[in-house]
């Protein structure tokens, strides 16, 4: 809320679409939850979808996971690492590992989500995140089952082979650091307008920023249904996964962006029925195909 309100000031000096004949406050709120965007039907599929999938994953697919913990200790028992959980790690090892956890974490959501574009019969899953027509920060649980479990087992594994690695190194069981239970660095970023990406507050970083982090805007542009704007900036924290692929999209300036699929393909996914099971038709459709 605090950078929507640094950014809404921004948009007030440019004089960009704000009203001055209203309070700063008034005006504030009025930009930040406007209803043709938190009531768009789209919006409400979300929160409909959001309740849903959370109830489903809580109670199906969350007890698939063995953990990135049990995995590392799996590792370190395979190579007959003798694990002291006695002691404690040194507080530069802890901090390496932040770290690494961090960019291994941040690289597997790349790859996950760079595969979930590139490979046809992924997309038609991954295409329920992008049918949204509007982004409101409960637009980023509109995933599909098959999305998040493939990006949750991805990241799972990324991280337990970490852990396994450290705990061969240096024989000792190693934490990252954490601010109420998450790896700290990655708290930091959450803090940093992690949920402007889903929303219409445009908040870009300066262009020094630009080649580290992925900033709001950036991934309000991977939504843009602007032939432009397709398949880039994959990154979820770091831009340099981007750079190296050559997805990277930095804008220049504020750019005017609509989100979702083509019309047709928009309605096709305009109830919850649909967003779960119309993926599996086109993915059936994809293997026949080939098949033929």
């Amino acid at each position: 809320m605090l950078l929507a309100v640094i950014a809404y000031r921004i948009m007030k000096k440019k004089s960009v679409g704000v009203s001055a004949d209203v309070s700063f406050v008034r005006s504030f709120f009025r930009y930040c939850f406007p209803k043709a965007i938190y009531n768009h039907p789209s919006a409400v599929l979300d929160y409909k979808y959001f309740i849903v999938n959370k109830i489903l994953f809580a109670f199906i697919f969350a007890p698939l996971f063995l953990g990135s913990p049990g995995i590392a200790e799996w590792i370190a028992k395979t190579f007959g690492t003798s694990v002291d959980t006695a002691n404690n790690a040194s507080d530069l090892t802890v901090i390496i590992y932040t770290v690494v956890a961090v960019v291994v974490f941040d690289f597997s959501i790349f790859f996950t989500h760079y595969l979930q574009h590139r490979i046809p019969v992924l997309w038609q899953f991954h295409k329920v995140h992008h049918s949204a027509e509007v982004l409101t920060p409960i637009t980023v649980y509109r995933m599909h089952p098959v999305d998040e479990l493939l990006t949750g087992i991805a990241a799972t594994i990324a991280l337990g082979l970490t852990g396994g690695a450290f705990m061969i190194a240096t024989e000792i069981l190693v934490s990252p650091l954490q601010l109420f239970q998450v790896n700290g660095l990655l708290f930091i970023y959450y803090v940093a307008g992690y949920n402007l990406r889903h929303s219409h507050i445009w908040l870009n970083y300066p262009s020094w920023l630009l080649k580290v982090l992925i900033s709001p805007a950036q991934h309000q542009i991977h939504h843009s249904n602007a032939s432009r704007h397709f398949d880039k900036n994959f990154g979820f924290i770091f831009s340099f996964w981007d750079q190296l692929a050559r997805t990277i999209y930095i804008p220049a300036m504020r750019e005017d962006l609509k989100f979702g699929l083509s019309k047709d393909e928009n309605r096709e996914f305009g109830s919850i029925l649909a967003l779960y099971f119309h993926p599996f038709k086109k993915a059936a459709k994809l293997f026949r195909r080939e098949n033929q």
